[in-house]
């Protein structure tokens, strides 16, 4: 499967994940966020599973892994448009996945990324300031 579905926005890398993935098409799709992260230096990874309906348990440990490999890469990371199977497929599974953000859709996931950057912002001029003194 061709995949292009990363997009650079900002400081944002946008992963609009297809429904239709197989475990090969789940693995270089992992690859391609990590290489993106790392090419345009995200600083904030945003995970769209609007059309993804269905989960099972490579899928459910796709999301966790490629969440947990931005972190350890710098990036935060944003889940949006989660469908209740697959909450509910994770929940069963007991994925947990600290220190993501998830919301709704991809609009409060933009309004939510757009206040992670300023509160970056807003911390390295604090930073900054502190270090002059």
């Amino acid at each position: 499967m061709e995949y292009s579905g990363i997009q650079k926005l900002e400081n944002i890398l946008l992963v609009s994940v297809p429904r239709d993935l197989i475990d090969d098409d789940v693995i270089r799709m992992r690859r391609d966020i990590l290489q993106a992260v790392r090419r345009y230096k995200s600083q904030i990874v945003l995970l769209d599973f609007s059309q993804v309906d269905i989960c099972d348990s490579f899928f459910g440990r796709f999301i966790y892994s490629t969440s947990q490999m931005s972190k350890l890469m710098g990036a935060k990371i944003i889940l949006s448009g989660l469908q209740d199977a697959v909450i509910e497929t994770m929940i069963e599974l007991g994925m947990a996945l600290p220190d993501v953000d998830a919301v709704l859709d991809l609009d409060a996931a933009l309004v939510l990324s757009r206040e992670m950057a300023k509160d970056a912002v807003d911390t390295a001029w604090d930073t900054e300031a502190l270090t002059r003194d």
